[in-house]
Order: C-alpha cells, then structure tokens, then sequence
C-alpha cells in the first residue's frame, strides 16, 4: 500500500460522529479501522526516539502526518478507514478518497454538552473553526454536514461518498478475516489504553477502568460493544480470535 490507494479517510471535529462511523463501516464492509487518537502515544513514543522535544505531560505538538502516512504503508490487505481531526486535506491529497464529518458550531457545542456536560469545551469549538479553515483552503474537499443527522444517517452518507471505492475492494474475504481484523482494532485499544495510563498524572488501574471494545463475532450488521476493564480485556486478547463476544453474539463460521 506505498501509494495511499487503498486508505479511505474521514476528518472532522470532535462530536462530529467520525470514530463511531467509521467504526461501523469498517464492521460492516471487512475494512481495517485505523484511528489516529488511538496511536496517540505511540506516535509521542517515536517523537521522542527522533530527538522530539516533548512536554513532560500531554501529547505534544508536532507534525503526526509522516508517522501515520508510515503506519498506512505499512499495513496489509484490505482498504483501511482513517478517522481523526488531524485528518486534513493537504494528508489526504495523494488519493483524494476523504470526507470530513461537519457539525455547525451550535451542533458541535450541543453534542459536546450532552457527551459531557460539566467539561469546558472551548478547545473543542477552537478545533472546529481550525478545520473550518483548512477546508476553506481546500474548495475541493469534500464534506458534509451532520447538523440534526442520525448515525444511521450519517452512515449512509459516508457509504454513498465511498461507494466505488469499497466495491472496488479489496475487502475481507470471510469471517475469519472480518475477525482479524476487530483483533487489530481491539489490540490496537488496548494498548492505548495501558500507554495512556503508564503517563497519567493521576495513577490509573487498568483492573478498575472500564472501555467498550468491538465485538468480534465479525457478523457485517453486529454493531455491539462490550465493556470490560482493561485488563479483563488485555487477558482476552491473548486467547485466539473471537474472545470478545457480546452477550448472546457468536462467532460467524
């Protein structure tokens, strides 16, 4: 995949729906799930191994889009879904098979209030006027607007934009690759999670807190989570393929 080719990308603010989209169409089509929040930490590691100066805590402030270009590039079989607000259209230039997920600013304000009401979430709207600008700048980017949008909504319409490029493929061929790749998504979870505490300024315990992880039954239309803590869920992870089943769910043969 040296080319970009095969690498769908869905950019936006935060509460724009980019992670539980994507997260969806990737289950239901046999995509790879890529998020760049999820690497977080991985990519201050590099930072750090180049000689990056970096702050004693936070993840820093310096250019992600060659370490993920080289994540990309490195990844195998089939068309990988990229989401995250530091998808922008001069990283997606080379392909131009990207999308951004827009909320109004009273959407976007509404959805932060409603996710997490006692939160100050000025950096989130000032992250929303960023991106506003750089598709400005892209009169070519394509984009649309989620104001009042369902996710079932939003979903079609991100379907509809990539449409050609997914019948296109390559997608997983069978519920045994569908399933290897929830494990890479889950793995790739995980491990930021256990990162994430490892820098915490506050001591986190991986047996205390709770994350959603995908179900691996790897049916297309399964859109189920499961919650354990961490641990719970890093211990599951060492066993075979599919270990995290949501209650009632069982692996597609």
């Amino acid at each position: 995949m040296g080319d970009l080719t095969q690498v769908l990308w869905i950019g936006g603010p935060a509460a724009a729906g980019k992670t539980t989209v994507s997260r969806l169409l990737a289950r239901r089509h046999g995509l790879r799930w890529y998020s760049v929040d999820a690497h977080t930490w991985q990519y201050w590691d590099r930072a750090s191994a180049a000689g990056v100066a970096l702050p004693k805590s936070g993840p820093g402030d310096f250019d992600r889009g060659p370490m993920i270009c080289e994540d990309l590039r490195s990844l195998p079989w089939p068309l990988v879904v990229v989401e995250g607000a530091l998808v922008t259209p001069d990283l997606t230039t080379p392909t131009g098979s990207a999308v951004w997920l827009m909320p109004s600013k009273e959407e976007q304000r509404a959805r932060l209030e409603k996710r997490n009401p006692d939160e100050v979430h000025d950096g989130y709207l000032w992250g929303r006027q960023l991106i506003r600008s750089q598709l400005d700048a892209a009169p070519d980017a394509a984009t649309l607007v989620v104001d009042n949008q369902t996710v079932s909504q939003t979903l079609a319409a991100v379907e509809n934009h990539f449409a050609k490029v997914i019948a296109a493929g390559p997608t997983a061929r069978g519920a045994r690759e569908r399933q290897q790749l929830l494990r890479y998504a889950n793995e790739v979870a995980v491990t930021h999670c256990l990162k994430a505490f490892e820098r915490a300024s506050v001591p986190r315990d991986a047996d205390q807190v709770i994350r959603s992880f995908d179900c691996e039954c790897a049916e297309p239309t399964c859109d189920a989570l499961v919650d354990l803590t961490v641990s719970d869920a890093a211990a599951a992870l060492s066993s075979r393929s599919p270990a995290l089943l949501a209650p009632g769910h069982h692996p597609v043969r």
